[in-house]
């Protein structure tokens, strides 16, 4: 068995050089094969993206750069992530695990404590060679990484965070009275911030250089960025807004929370009420709608925030392109989870329904994925505000159901890695193992039907009651009693919310509170709950066998 020592080779002067700039020290460990020359790996962690974008038909965001990637990636049109809130998200397709297995279900414990010494993506990475580098959101941040987004386990040098993250939360949003709040919805003059900057435009910068320096080397580098935007709160450069005048938002196409939603499924998106602006509005606990106007200021904002990220995004494609990496290096483009705006009657993320769990997720391949041959000039920065900002399609679409799960096994195997072997049922003792399933197959079918990962994507978030109170977005572990487990196939969502013991992390599966089924083609927004116990007896079966596994 391994021990929680960092294990790797580093090509010593590379590291010496980033060490230089970043400030983060070499670590020694054993030594492994270098992989130098091999293909390396861009990683684009966006939090709380939705699929509004582009490239997946959305016809009012603006996101050129993204959907640029897109057009030469393969897209997975039905990507779920395992959980819709960050730390646990992460911690699930960082290491392979489902949350189950992590035993993370909020953000107050690290997992090789509290659950087992599992192996994460870049930690792979690095023990086959890589110089693997963290930038920007990619672990959460504090306990749940323990205060070290894991380093120096999986990062060869200390993981950057932009300084101008600790004011995202502070009173820095310029109100109609002249004063400071702490608001949600918070266009800024980018020049009168604290620092003058924001932490994406900090983390792409320092992308860039870590990029520059890595040049400088013949050595493979894993590379992860982790964007902030457009999570809460909503503090984007002002002149994005003009991207979206007020007057053509509209409001979601479901904003009234369905008759037979039970309960428990609700989601009362307690953490955007502590913001001041909204707070102003006192909307009453927890089923009070949002005024109108306020929704359409937050799903602009929304917007706004998205195609100032696909900027940052775009700027850091180009310096791929400008420095040679476009034809050596897979870039992988994913969110945490999505983010519900005003679907339902909610907001935020913190539910099992595919508007805060069906993710983006997309896979360049040189010469696999962008018509099979190098080509120079793929990657160029597109100006959101340019008439050359139009939508482009995606290379290849893939629509089978997916989970981010297979993040971890699929870039192993794309970086010809060996294969990771299938989890045991237990794994608590595996330290290396996926509980995902690699994807790379599909980028070797021509058509759907050709491969398929398993066809069911599964999903899980947890209550603290049957009815809505103010921890109910995120129950700290020891308040958990209810888990609902989710599956989502290319025909149906069904979800079965059971009893839960905190302590034992076992699900009362004879503890039934509530189940869901919505069928995808005839009511895509998941606002009919069809579940009827004494037909769809075959569904709580089904799912059953999962959590029990």
């Amino acid at each position: 068995m391994r021990s929680l020592c960092c294990c790797s080779l580093r090509p010593l002067l590379i590291l010496s050089v980033i060490t230089a700039v970043t400030g983060g020290p070499a670590v020694s460990g054993r030594q492994l094969k270098s992989v130098t020359g091999g293909m390396n790996v861009l990683l684009i962690i966006v939090d709380d993206l939705r699929t509004s974008l582009g490239c997946y038909g959305d016809s009012i965001v603006k996101s050129p750069n993204i959907d640029q990637l897109a057009s030469q990636s393969v897209l997975f049109t039905n990507a779920y992530a395992q959980q819709a809130v960050c730390a646990p998200s992460r911690v699930s397709f960082l290491t392979g695990r489902r949350p189950g297995t992590t035993k993370l279900f909020d953000f107050n414990s690290y997992w090789r404590k509290h659950a087992g010494n599992y192996s994460t993506l870049p930690q792979y990475f690095k023990e086959h060679g890589y110089v693997t580098m963290s930038v920007g959101k990619v672990f959460h941040p504090g306990i749940s990484s323990n205060h070290s987004d894991d380093y120096p386990y999986s990062w060869s040098v200390r993981p950057f965070h932009p300084s101008s993250e600790k004011y995202e939360n502070t009173k820095t949003c310029k109100g109609k009275d002249g004063q400071l709040h702490a608001n949600l919805v918070c266009p800024v003059d980018v020049s009168e911030v604290p620092e003058g900057t924001l932490p994406d435009i900090q983390s792409t910068e320092e992308a860039v250089r870590l990029l520059k320096i890595v040049k400088q080397q013949n050595s493979s580098f894993f590379l992860a960025v982790g964007y902030h935007k457009p999570h809460i709160p909503f503090r984007f450069p002002k002149e994005f807004l003009k991207l979206y005048p007020i007057g053509n938002v509209s409001l979601a196409p479901d904003p009234d929370i369905p008759k037979n939603l039970p309960p428990v499924a609700y989601n009362p998106w307690t953490d955007i009420r502590k913001r001041e602006d909204v707070q102003a509005l006192n909307i009453s606990f927890p089923y009070g709608p949002i005024p109108p106007h306020f929704q359409r200021l937050i799903r602009q904002s929304y917007f706004a925030s998205v195609s100032y990220l696909d900027g940052q995004v775009g700027q850091l494609l180009n310096a791929v392109e400008n420095m040679g990496f476009s034809n050596d290096t897979i870039i992988a483009f994913a969110s945490d989870h999505g983010w519900s705006l005003g679907e339902h009657g909610e907001w935020a993320k913190y539910s099992n329904f595919d508007v805060t769990t069906r993710v983006p997720l997309m896979f360049y391949i040189p010469g696999v994925t962008n018509t099979g041959q190098p080509q120079q000039n793929i990657f160029m920065y597109i100006d959101p505000f340019s008439r050359e900002a139009r939508r482009k399609l995606p290379g290849k679409i893939k629509t089978d159901p997916v989970e981010l799960v297979s993040l971890f096994p699929t870039l192993a195997e794309l970086a010809q890695l060996p294969l990771l072997q299938e989890c045991p049922v237990p794994s608590f003792h595996v330290e290396l193992c996926t509980e995902g399933h690699s994807l790379a197959p599909y980028f070797k079918a021509s058509a759907d039907g050709e491969y398929s990962a398993g066809t069911v994507a599964y999903s899980s978030y947890p209550r603290p009651s049957d009815t809505p109170q103010w921890n109910s977005d995120l129950p700290d572990l020891q308040d958990i009693r209810i888990m609902g487990y989710s599956m989502r196939t290319c025909d149906y969502r069904y979800t079965l919310w059971v009893g839960y013991n905190p302590v034992t992390f076992r699900a009362n599966i004879t503890d039934i509170h509530a189940q869901e089924l919505y069928l995808s083609k005839i009511d895509p927004n998941e606002d009919h709950n069809l579940f009827n116990a004494s037909i769809h007896y075959d569904l709580t079966s089904k799912i059953l066998r999962h959590i029990m596994k």
